[in-house]
């Protein structure tokens, strides 16, 4: 997985959320669930992506660069 998106993903949602306190008074559960769900939408994410390219041929076994789960080994796509 492409672990540098998540905390790209998460400072925007942590900047939003410290300029709202700044006026109103943020519920800690909601920050937390807000957080919690923008991991889980950026990881979706690129779980996807990294579908579309090895489905694409994209990513192929002998591909430069880091390597990702599906490319690995680590999960298959099942057909």
């Amino acid at each position: 997985m492409r672990l540098r998106t998540l905390p790209l993903s998460a400072a925007g949602v942590v900047l939003g959320m410290l300029l709202a306190n700044a006026d109103w008074k943020v519920n800690p559960w909601t920050a937390l669930l807000l957080l919690l769900t923008t991991i889980s939408l950026q990881v979706l994410s690129n779980l996807s992506n990294e579908l579309g390219d090895v489905l694409r041929g994209t990513d192929r076994a002998g591909r430069q660069g880091p390597e990702y789960g599906l490319n690995s080994g680590e999960m298959s796509v099942d057909d």
